[in-house]
């Protein structure tokens, strides 16, 4: 084989190189940022339960007979009852109970709202350690963003700049306000970074 016939193979063969190794290095970012959120997601979902069985006896002992607290009781009872190993069912579950007190800013008034059974709830969940479990829950989540940030940035550098662009959009939407929780628009990135590709 000639020389130029060598450095002519070379210059096909370098684009697809530097490609694979963006997929490679994406798919690797993805699969730690996956294992890091299910971790989270499990340790959520195993406290929830602990706490669900905790409030559940507050709520009985307040009063079995009214309506509405029997209400949330069928609503706690439908939580626990989820298979154990959906860790994405049994969240939502949970969120649907109480994702009115879980929104509120934890430096807030979690009685600020004017439902009396929304405030019902807040006062079962504190008296649980709620408060402590879901600053816990916000301190996480913020580190596992920054993790991933500094990943991302590193891995930013082995591809294009039409890509990285896309990537730098898109990891915008999980810093805006409003709109899904942070651990589920980091889910939802990371679930989109797997199945980027050049």
């Amino acid at each position: 084989m000639s020389y130029q016939n060598l450095l002519g193979f070379l210059l096909v063969l370098t684009p697809s190189l530097i490609n694979t190794y963006g997929d490679r290095s994406r798919y690797r970012l993805y699969l730690q940022s996956d294992y890091a959120l299910q971790t989270i997601s499990t340790q959520l979902v195993s406290q929830a339960i602990e706490l669900v069985d905790y409030v559940v006896e507050d709520l009985i002992v307040l009063d079995s007979q009214n309506s509405i607290l029997l209400g949330y009781l069928d609503r706690f009872d439908a939580f626990t009852a989820v298979n154990a190993n959906k860790t994405e069912q049994k969240l939502n579950a949970f969120y649907g109970v109480i994702e009115d007190y879980l929104d509120s800013d934890t430096t807030g008034d979690p009685l600020r709202t004017s439902s009396i059974e929304t405030q019902l709830i807040a006062l079962c969940l504190q008296r649980n350690g709620f408060d402590r479990w879901k600053r816990t829950v916000q301190t996480r989540t913020s580190q596992l963003q920054k993790l991933i940030y500094r990943k991302l940035r590193k891995h930013l550098e082995s591809i294009d700049r039409e890509d990285r662009l896309a990537v730098e959009r898109r990891w915008r939407k999980i810093l805006t306000r409003g709109g899904p929780r942070r651990l589920e628009k980091l889910r939802e990135f990371v679930k989109w970074l797997g199945n980027f590709r050049d």
